[in-house]
Order: C-alpha cells, then structure tokens, then sequence
C-alpha cells in the first residue's frame, strides 16, 4: 500500500474510534447526571422502600439478559453502525419518559425500556473497538470505552447533584435525555461502519491456513454454521467463560446495587447532602479513569489477570471506609478506593472475553459478556436491597465485598492465562 493510503488507513481508523468515545461519553454523562439523585427522588417523590429503589436500579441493567445476545448477533450480521443507532434511540425514547414520569410505576417501566437500549448500545460499542484492535493492543484500545464512561461520570455527578440542589431533583432527569438525544445526532450523522475491519482479518487468516477445514456434503455455509456452533458450546463450557463472566457480573453488582443504590441511601442516613454524595460518585471516577488506562497496558503487556488481585483489594478496602465514613473526606477516600479497584477489574474482564471469542462469534461472545452484567445488575440492585432492608445497609455491603472477594480470587486459580508477555 502506498504511504498515503496507509495514512487514510490510520485516520479513518482513528476517526471512528474517536467518534465512539464521545457518543459513549455524552451516554454515560447522562447516566451520571441521574446516579446521585434517582434513589432519592423515588424516595422523595414516591416514598418507596431502598427494595423498592434496588427494583427500579436493577431493572435499567435487566435488559441485558435479553437484549446483548441478540445485539451482539444482529451487528455480527448487519453491522455495527445501525444496532448502535438503535439502541440509542430506545435509550432516548426511556430517558424521556422517565424525566415527565408521574408514577412509581411509570418511571420503572420506562426505565426498563431506557435500560433495553442501553444494553444494545454498550454491546455493539465494545464490538465496535474490538474491531479496531489487534491482540497486542487489545487491552488498551478496548480499555478506551471505560475511559470515555468515566469521562461523563466524573462530571455527570456532580452536575446531576447540584441540579438537584438548586432546580429539584427532576431537573437531572431532563438532563439526562438532553444527552442522550445528543449521542444519536453523532452516531448518525458523523459514526462511520467498523465491521469491514474484522471481516478483512478473518480473510486473511483463512487465505493464509495451509490446510483448511473440508467441507462435507452440507456444503461450506453449512459445515462453517456447524463449525461455529461447536466452538460456541466449547467456550461456554470453559473455566475462563465461567469464572471471567462471574466476576464481571460481580463488578456490575457492586457498581449498580452498592454505588448506584444501597451506598446513595446509607450516606444519606449517615448526613450526607445531594450535592455530597454526587461528590463522592464523580471523585469515585477520577481516579478509575487513570487505573483503567493502567489495566489496559497491565493486560497487554504482562497479561490479562495482573490487575485482578490488586482490584479485589482496593474495592474491599473501599468498601470498609465507606461502612466507616463520617465525614466528607471519608466518605472521598471511600471513593477513590472504590473507583481504582474497579478501573482495575473491569477492563480485564472485557479483554479476557475479547480474548477467547471464537472467529465469526465475536458479536455473540461480547452479546454474553454482557448478558453477566445484565445479571449482575438485578442480582446486586436487588439483594443489597433487600439485605439493607432486612439486616441494614452495613450488613449489605460487607455481603457485597465478600461475594466480589471470592469470585475474583476463583478467576486467578480457575481460568488459564489468554495473552503472555510480549516477546520481542
């Protein structure tokens, strides 16, 4: 190819990755903005228990259980651009009903609906840059989409919070679909397609096996379906499928049912204002947005679990101050501990499926990955919730450190390493 060609190559390249950040950026800005003030709208506006508030937390994440498979095979098939317009604009279409809601019931459902959205718009993002990739810069380039979720969480908090100091709490929720309406524009006037990137490397691959796969009598389309098939079961059968999605579904439990509604609550009860506790959210990002971009060179350079352990800890620790804050610069420190030790784990765990997809699957192997957050979403909204109500909300988090603590530490012993250090 010739110099400038290559240097067209890059660019575009760069373009679309650069484009995806900011519409995952003007996405996870919006959900910031609600992260402080949604439980204690609910609570104010409805009077509903902390189960109650978990049902309406969990429910925005269960449309994973349905939805990323399917996205994740709908962009395998159509591409990634028109899955990710419409994902979201189901997202929108929730977002606005939620911020006009009038009833318990109503924001719920329509909550449900934003959530179903969301689900397809993450997974068709992270199938987005892993076409983009290659194996040795996997780590970093897929770490790119946490980074730009964090971009928007750290600001969107402690917007949300301060709209709801000084205009009411249902300002935040206009904010939010103002955002949202803002990442469509850019994903369908400006995103360009992806899919071509990852097509062109299983060409090359298949062009270059020195002995392909015969084709039976069925003839190659069928014999490469059944091929797939068979892989696709071999990986859900695997320790790393199991042990990985585990602790990806743990960090989502933590995230959604601790930080996003049982921690909310329990600062509150402790003291804490709105406009503190959208503090705490957005400093809980500022320091993940820098151990992600850590994770992502631990993970290529001296492999995939190296950050695990060091991300249990950190989030055990943040969660013990948090259980003992007393005062604003605890409450931070729980923050910050909380933020590193997921900046740390979640990008692994994304990587290590990124890793073990098998070729032709990959949408649907990512769609899965997902499918253990959307998991991890109603399981960790729900019992900590329900544990708060019943025992208190101490009680709650340590259950929630414990089960994150156990499910990381089986990753490191269960599941084979899938990238070594580079060689030179």
């Amino acid at each position: 190819m010739r110099r400038g060609g290559i240097r067209e190559a890059v660019g575009g390249r760069y373009r679309g990755v650069s484009l995806l950040c900011v519409v995952v950026a003007l996405n996870s800005f919006g959900l910031g903005a609600i992260a402080p003030v949604l439980p204690l709208f609910l609570e104010q506006e409805y009077g509903v228990s902390a189960a109650e508030i978990g049902i309406t937390i969990g429910l925005f994440g269960a449309g994973r259980l349905v939805t990323s498979l399917p996205a994740g095979y709908l962009a395998q098939r159509y591409g990634r651009k028109s899955v990710l317009g419409l994902g979201a604009a189901i997202n929108l279409l929730g977002a606005a009903m939620v911020s006009v809601s009038f009833s318990y019931a109503w924001l719920t459902g329509w909550r449900f609906v934003s959530g179903f959205g969301g689900s397809i718009f993450l997974t068709v993002a992270t199938l987005f840059l892993r076409d983009e990739a290659t194996p040795e810069t996997r780590g970093r380039l897929l770490s790119l989409q946490e980074l730009s979720i964090l971009a928007g969480q750290i600001v969107g908090p402690v917007m949300g919070g301060y709209l709801g100091d000084i205009f009411g709490l249902r300002s935040a929720l206009f904010a939010q679909a103002g955002l949202m309406a803002a990442s469509l524009v850019v994903i369908v006037v400006a995103l360009p397609e992806s899919r071509w990137r990852e097509e062109a490397r299983t060409r090359r691959r298949t062009e270059s096996s020195p002995s392909p796969l015969p084709s039976p009598t069925g003839g190659e389309g069928a014999f490469a379906r059944q091929h797939q098939r068979g892989a696709m079961w071999r990986l859900m059968l695997s320790p790393a499928f199991i042990f990985v999605g585990l602790f990806a579904l743990m960090i989502v439990a933590n995230r959604q049912g601790a930080r996003f509604s049982v921690m909310p609550l329990f600062g509150r009860a402790k003291g804490f204002e709105p406009g503190d506790l959208g503090l705490w959210i957005s400093v809980t990002h500022v320091p993940q947005f820098f151990t992600t971009l850590a994770s992502g060179y631990l993970s290529d350079r001296f492999g995939r679990k190296t950050p695990i352990i060091p991300s249990i800890a950190l989030m055990c620790l943040g969660i013990a101050a948090f259980i003992g804050a007393g005062n604003l610069w605890q409450l931070l420190l729980s923050g910050a501990l909380l933020g590193m030790g997921e900046g740390l784990g979640s990008p692994a765990s994304t990587v290590f499926f990124a890793d073990i997809a098998p070729a032709g699957m990959e949408g649907v192997t990512i769609g899965l990955l997902r499918t253990f957050g959307g998991v991890g979403t109603i399981v960790g909204a729900l019992a900590l919730g329900a544990i708060a109500d019943a025992a208190g909300f101490s009680w709650s988090l340590w259950v929630d450190a414990a089960v994150l603590a156990a499910a990381g530490l089986g990753l490191m012993i269960f599941v084979r390493e899938t990238h070594r250090t580079r060689r030179g």
